[in-house]
């Protein structure tokens, strides 16, 4: 899933939102896909948690104002990063991100300062482009709308409408069951 969510991000934002992200932060394109990488399983896994415990309503009420962010084009502004970290402590908690970052740390060998500054923008790109994707024609979205919409949808792998089962084969094969 966190493949198919930076997919939809590069569709959604490209090139520039992040040469944009790369330019604030002081990394290289290159790098920051890769820090991308690195921190989206945990994106991903945040907005899914997010969304069962909750509720898919709850979600997209959390991820509005990020979505509004990401929607503007501007994802390395100080506003869309200010959504960005404002999402980040309803997904993960206060001390949440600094883990995340660290994590991502030991995978990419960046600073995890600048992967805890990277973040709040790759929430806030995530939450835009699973909203953007729920639009008319965008295919991908599971029955309902918006960030939660499209998160169902792309967690429903059988496509058989019950992202449920989907979830707990992944859970049973996370823990050899």
């Amino acid at each position: 899933m966190s493949q198919q969510l930076l997919d939809l991000i590069n569709r959604f934002g490209g090139e520039n939102a992040i040469a944009a992200m790369a330019s604030r932060v002081g990394l290289s394109p290159e790098q920051t896909q890769s820090a991308m990488a690195a921190l989206m399983p945990a994106v991903a896994g945040g907005l899914t948690r997010h969304a069962e415990t909750a509720g898919p309503d709850a979600l997209d009420q959390a991820a509005a104002p990020a979505v509004a962010a990401a929607s503007s084009g501007e994802i390395a502004s100080d506003a869309a990063v200010a959504q960005g970290e404002s999402l980040n402590g309803t997904l993960f908690g206060g001390a949440g991100a600094s883990a995340i970052a660290a994590k991502a740390a030991q995978a990419t060998g960046l600073d995890p300062s600048i992967l805890a500054q990277l973040l709040p923008m790759v929430t806030t790109l995530a939450a835009g482009a699973l909203h953007g994707s729920s639009g008319p024609g965008a295919g991908t979205a599971a029955p309902g709308s918006g960030v939660a919409g499209t998160l169902m949808g792309m967690l429903d792998v059988n496509k058989d409408g019950n992202p449920l089962d989907d979830i707990m084969g992944m859970a049973g094969k996370l823990f050899g069951r």
